[in-house]
């Protein structure tokens, strides 16, 4: 299952958007085929890399949209689980990454 790590400090971009609990978390530059790889898989937000993640879950869908700077960038919409809390950072991990980028098979704890 593909899965993806990103730093969500304030919560921004961050919205429960239904009544059965489903969230958005959105304007993170992915490309398309990314996005849609991850259709499924997990999403894990966290406040730092060290930090293990705070909240996610599984991926519903993913909704291209343009940032305020008119720049290209995805929603996705995913349904919190247990599984998508505590979660350690995997991925890329170099000082200024924001997201890990689509990871493979993701049993971690």
């Amino acid at each position: 299952m593909s899965s993806i790590h990103f730093i969500c400090k304030e919560d921004d971009h961050l919205h429960r958007v239904t009544d059965d609990g489903d969230y958005d978390s959105g304007n993170w530059f992915v490309t398309a085929a990314d996005a849609t790889a991850l259709i499924g898989g997990m999403l894990f937000l966290h406040r730092t890399k060290a930090d293990r993640s705070y909240f996610g879950g599984k991926i519903k869908s993913a909704r291209p949209i343009t940032n305020k700077a008119g720049s290209p960038c995805f929603v996705f919409r995913f349904t919190p689980s247990q599984e998508g809390r505590n979660a350690r950072w995997r991925g890329t991990n170099h000082t200024r990454a924001w997201t890990s980028g689509v990871i493979g098979d993701d049993n971690q704890a």
